[in-house]
């Protein structure tokens, strides 16, 4: 069947969406524990649209596929239909397929970011040996992150579920970073954070070692965002084994007002 003679049909439970999705990494590790909606299907195809809560409790919108489909999926009535009656705050798609979801939407802002994975322990780190876990004041480790990061993406305390480690240097911090819960069972790293007098040592590294190594043994999986045009940080993740499962784009509708997911990239 060709891309114009394709419909788009409702999708019933959880299971049918990721049986549809092909095996995607995004349905894999990012798949939302509690699936809101589970969406639509281009028929005879992996191009699917879901709805479900974000790590930051935000309502989005996630579509998968191939870009000629996500166009026939954005073109449908009842993708419209489906997207007013949920109101979600913001839409995800691959970013070589957003534009017609753009269009159709009426989508606005956002950004572009890569979502990576690894189920892979990381090579030895020199100064891997030098992380710890946190044991101490989460306001010297804030004041520390803020000092370092204007704009962070985590904070001790906004979860209870973040496992923060650091490197010290004769007892001063000069690195930290931290897991938190991601959409799934599977962490997500953020909040790394390098004295910018310390950089160049290996530390970013270092710590990022470390919470991808434990986040596998507890999980058996590690997921990070990044912008997509920070390519010196894609590298080094790259280096510790981690890939790009999804280059995605996200845009917001006009009537929401919001920001940006704030665990998409970094």
């Amino acid at each position: 069947m060709n891309a114009a003679g394709r419909g788009v049909e409702p999708l019933q439970s959880r299971d049918e969406l990721v049986a549809a999705t092909a095996d995607h990494p995004f349905a894999r590790f990012d798949l939302s524990r509690t699936v809101v909606d589970p969406g639509l299907r281009v028929t005879g195809t992996a191009t699917v649209a879901w709805a479900q809560h974000w790590a930051d409790g935000r309502l989005g919108v996630v579509v998968l596929g191939d870009p000629d489909d996500v166009a026939v999926l954005a073109a449908a009535d009842i993708t419209r239909e489906w997207v007013e009656r949920l109101a979600p705050d913001h839409v995800t798609a691959p970013v070589d397929a957003y534009e017609p979801l753009r269009d159709a939407l009426g989508l606005r802002g956002g950004n572009a970011w890569d979502r990576m994975w690894t189920t892979t322990p990381p090579p030895a780190v020199a100064a891997e040996g030098e992380v710890v876990p946190q044991d101490g004041d989460d306001d010297e480790l804030t004041d520390f992150v803020r000092a370092h990061n204007p704009h962070p993406h985590a904070l001790p305390g906004q979860s209870s579920h973040q496992r923060w480690v650091v490197v010290r240097d004769a007892g001063r911090l000069v690195a930290c970073g931290c897991t938190e819960p991601g959409n799934a069972v599977v962490p997500l790293i953020g909040g790394i954070v390098v004295d910018t007098t310390q950089r160049g040592r290996g530390l970013g590294a270092a710590v990022t070692a470390y919470l991808t190594r434990d986040g596998i043994e507890r999980t058996g999986a590690c997921t990070l965002g990044v912008f997509a045009d920070n390519a010196h940080a894609r590298g080094l993740y790259e280096r510790l084994g981690y890939a790009v499962g999804l280059r995605a784009r996200t845009g917001f509708r006009v009537r929401s007002g919001s920001r940006g997911p704030s665990r998409g990239g970094r």
